[in-house]
């Protein structure tokens, strides 16, 4: 049996639709809807019922994706125990956004080598749906992501808190300034990151929320590029705490503050539901021992420490 086709099958029945399933394993929906084809004629059943705004799993339908849940998640175990074998370590792969692992990541690789050498941490850049997509698949053990991606099949705690600021080359007029107007920042061109990441629509959000539209004459995909864009004059970018914390000691950007920024938003630690393999539980230890706390800190009560929630998908 396919497991490629099992996956499809899994994610139009998780959705209830064809093209939300195409857009979370990067295929076209004619493609997800062949394979499901071909599935239901290799099983001589039929898996879903079609209807006019959603797709709902047969009686026959369910069976196949409890079948799918349990082969699936056997299968990833297995590919993860050999490459832990192959490579002579436990291997677990988490995926995040590239100001991750300049904040977080450095200090679960400290803390992991500290108690557990022996585990290997593979950590891979990739925008936030893609990240959590691949999760899904069992492509990846984790992912560090905000709540607008992940999905009730999964188990997330609150990791980190990501603060987003503003910035601007020293010589900038609003540089000058020390507070700006969400008119004045709005008056000058900006460059952000590109859809799907979080900090675009958080942006647009506050700047609705202000009354304000934001004239966004670029978007680049890295930090690196929002920074020299910011730098050489080009625009105000908004960049992660992290990402620009030497260039704000250096003085090669300042941060232009206005009401409601820097914005915040908790970052999680996502895996599949269910039973962690021992390096995978040594690993999310390891990363709530360092990050959980000063979450609950910043948060108060909106982010109770050390519990396990399903985050609804959106």
């Amino acid at each position: 049996m396919n497991f490629d086709r099992l996956q499809t099958f899994r994610l139009v029945a998780q959705f209830g639709s064809f093209s939300r399933a195409a857009e979370a394993l990067f295929l076209t929906q004619p493609a997800v809807s062949l394979q499901v084809r071909q599935l239901e004629k290799e099983l001589g059943v039929v898996l879903l019922q079609r209807g006019a705004s959603r797709a709902t799993p047969t009686n026959s339908g369910e069976a196949v994706l409890r079948f799918a849940e349990q082969v699936l998640e056997s299968r990833a175990n297995l590919l993860r125990e050999l490459a832990a074998l192959q490579s002579g370590s436990s291997l677990v792969t988490i995926g995040c956004s590239a100001s991750s692992t300049h904040q977080v990541i450095p200090q679960l690789m400290a803390e992991l080598l500290r108690i557990a050498p022996d585990i290997q941490l593979r950590v891979t850049t990739l925008p936030p749906d893609e990240a959590s997509a691949r999760l899904l698949k069992g492509d990846l053990d984790f992912t560090l992501t905000t709540d607008a991606y992940l999905s009730d099949r999964l188990e997330a705690e609150p990791f980190a808190i990501a603060r987003l600021f503003v910035v601007a080359s020293p010589t900038h007029p609003l540089a000058r300034k020390g507070r700006a107007t969400p008119e004045e920042l709005a008056a000058y061109p900006f460059a952000l990151l590109p859809s799907p990441w979080t900090a675009q629509r958080r942006f647009r959000e506050w700047a609705a929320n202000q009354g304000v539209e934001l004239n966004v004459t670029m978007e680049l995909s890295t930090y690196d590029g929002l920074k020299q864009a910011a730098k050489k004059g080009l625009a105000l970018a908004l960049i992660a705490e992290s990402a620009i914390m030497r260039d704000l000691e250096r003085k090669d950007l300042v941060i232009v503050n206005t009401v409601g920024l820097p914005l915040e938003f908790v970052i999680y630690l996502a895996h599949r539901a269910g039973p962690l393999l021992p390096a995978m539980s040594v690993v999310k230890k390891a990363a709530l021992d360092s990050r959980v706390g000063r979450v609950a800190d910043r948060q108060g009560q909106h982010a109770p420490a050390r519990r396990e929630h399903p985050i609804a998908s959106s």
